[in-house]
């Protein structure tokens, strides 16, 4: 597959582009509690501007401990504190599941004592909530009903999920009449779980209260692009919208009222489980379909389709290697492989768990690089002209164009087909109306040159891989360079900017405004020593950007205080959260900031204690 392409962009021609994809989610919430996610959400706190800002772990309410009185039952949130606290503390916006059953103490949602118990127990928990985190913080959460209802994860029946529903917004609002909640969160479209939710929240009947339905501030459903399979089938993007554009009609033609109500698709995946290998997992394949859809659900749902779309997540948070569906492959003592159904609690494993110490090491997959891509893209999309025109479908190059309030452009391009062994290339001529020469960075993910897993394989497959490659998998993970300099416009007013885009890959093409100033000195640097693989160790370096789009960062490291910084070689790090080798202490760690024009701000040291 082999085709050119002309891509004009049209900057008088915008529409704006909310920047809904930012969230992603796991299974269990104990997690947060491991070594191994708290590094992740650290890693995952350094994509930019904010790039994953929500996080929705499955099961939270398991975390609490219940005690029956005789007044009542009285609960134990330590660990649950521990939990949100790992979230709030990197910066993550709990997008939160009341799902959960503490000390299994709730076995019905029929009577009225057993609603009344859970509304209690919301409330508390909100209030708990309100008090650590502040009202205003929590206004930024959402609250939903427990995950996929319709599913076997819920045992109490419909009936038994709209009480337990009614009692979630009674809780809630006994605290703050302000939070966000919805649902249900369903997995199969159109299911009989779904149209009794809507049902009840637009002409139901409280079972607390006796009047009125609920109120209800979203609707959540998880459509994803194909059934689970060991097998490698190839997912159908545009179904997902389809399927999603299903619940949009139902709702207007049998719930008017709840239409314009916020969509979410917050486990919008291409395949289910997240447990079954696929390879392509860790491949460019995986990005470029990441953008495609983001892209396909902006055109076709809340474009041409009208709907009032507001979230897209990919749910991939969770603990795994190379085929898992995750943002990270996992190298340690610890293997992770059990699917939300087969899980249960024990907080006497999980409190050891977490006291216990271990080695383990973190590779960056491209479906987290994406994010890091995405992240640039401006909150203004522009209009693009193509010859031949660009098919927003399932096979394909694609592209958003955007800009920036300071005038920096950025385009998403992305190059990308459903079936999931066919390769090809597009020759991409961008033409861009600029009136004087800019700085410009072209960034990409592809197959043809080293990725994190073809490095891996490259090195014999080591299922123990020593510093030296995993310091080679972490140098892999970084966008590559394609172009790097200054685009001039010709005679026409018009400058031309081109490049290969191969089949599957994702490229970012950053283009500086007309007054780019000086990048900011990074902020807050620290460096950490965390135990890596083979007794090693490695160093986590973190620090503050200014949040400027197209600001890349360049590493320097020197042994003794009176040598100079040596910079790292290597790609352009996006980042704002990096894993180096183990350094000896005394060892100063610089980073400093670069701008598209290449001018670069001071370092920002640290020293390794």
């Amino acid at each position: 597959m082999s085709a050119a392409h002309t891509l004009r962009l049209r900057p008088d021609d915008t529409v704006p582009l909310p920047r809904f994809w930012r969230g992603t989610g796991f299974s269990p919430g104990e997690l947060l509690l491991t070594a191994e996610m708290q590094r992740t959400l650290t890693l995952l706190a350094g994509v930019p501007r904010q790039g994953i800002r929500y996080l929705r772990p499955h099961f939270l309410l398991n975390l609490v401990r219940a005690h029956r009185t005789g007044t009542g039952i009285t609960y134990d949130w330590r660990l649950l504190d521990d939990a949100l606290d790992v979230m709030t503390g990197n910066g993550f916006v709990p997008f939160f599941e009341i799902m959960g059953n503490p000390s299994d103490v709730f076995d019905d949602f029929s009577g009225i004592d057993a609603l009344t118990a859970w509304r209690d127990l919301v409330s508390e928990l909100v209030g708990r909530c309100r008090t650590r985190y502040g009202a205003e913080a929590l206004r930024a959460w959402y609250f939903e009903t427990w995950n996929e209802p319709d599913l076997p994860w819920w045992h109490h029946g419909e009936q038994g999920f709209l009480n337990y529903y009614d009692a979630c917004v009674a809780g809630i609002d006994a605290v703050d009449p302000g939070l966000t909640i919805g649902g249900p969160g369903t997995a199969r479209t159109l299911s009989p779980m779904f149209k009794a939710f809507v049902a009840h929240c637009d002409h139901g009947v409280s079972a607390l209260t006796g009047d009125g339905p609920p109120r209800v501030d979203f609707i959540s459903v998880h459509e994803k692009g194909v059934g689970k399979s060991f097998e490698d089938i190839a997912p159908d993007s545009l179904g997902i919208c389809r399927r999603e554009m299903q619940a949009v009609r139902y709702l207007r033609d049998h719930h008017p009222r709840l239409a314009d109500l916020p969509l979410i698709n917050n486990e919008c995946d291409p395949q289910i489980g997240w447990w079954q290998i696929h390879t392509w997992r860790a491949t460019a394949y995986a990005p470029a379909m990441i953008a495609k859809i983001i892209d396909q659900h902006h055109r076709l749902v809340a474009g041409d389709g009208g709907a009032p779309f507001t979230m897209l997540f990919n749910d991939n948070g969770f603990m795994g290697t190379w085929g898992h569906r995750t943002q990270f492959t996992l190298f340690g003592e610890r293997e992770f492989s059990k699917a939300q159904s087969e899980h249960v609690t024990d907080l006497a494993v999980v409190e050891a768990d977490a006291a216990t110490g271990r080695a383990f090491s973190l590779i960056k997959k491209p479906a987290l690089t994406v994010m890091e891509l995405l992240a640039q893209l401006g909150e203004t999309r522009i209009t693009v002209e193509g010859d031949p025109p660009l098919a927003v479908g399932a096979d394909g190059p694609g592209i958003m164009a955007t800009s920036h309030a300071d005038g920096t452009l950025a385009c998403l391009l992305y190059h990308s087909t459903d079936a999931v062994r066919v390769s090809g290339l597009a020759r991409i001529r961008l033409r861009l109306p600029l009136a004087t020469a800019r700085p410009a960075l072209v960034l990409g993910i592809d197959d043809l040159h080293d990725t994190p897993f073809s490095v891996w394989e490259r090195l014999g497959a080591p299922a123990d891989p020593g510093p030296e490659e995993v310091a080679l998998m972490h140098r892999a993970a970084e966008p590559r360079v394609i172009a790097d300099g200054t685009v001039t416009p010709g005679a026409d007013g018009l400058a031309d900017l081109s490049f290969d885009l191969p089949l599957p890959s994702v490229a970012l093409v950053l283009i500086a405004g007309d007054a780019e100033g000086p990048p900011a000195v990074p902020s807050t640097i620290a460096v950490a020593t965390v135990p890596g693989l083979n007794g090693a160790g490695e160093c986590l370096v973190t620090w503050t950007g200014d949040g400027r789009p197209g600001t890349r960062y360049e590493v320097g490291i020197a042994e003794a205080a009176s040598q100079p910084l040596a910079l790292l070689p290597g790609r352009p790090i996006l980042t704002t959260a990096l894993t180096l080798p183990a350094q000896v202490p005394g060892t100063r760690i610089g980073v400093r900031a670069v701008s598209l024009s290449g001018r670069h701000s001071d370092f920002a040291t640290a020293v390794v204690s």
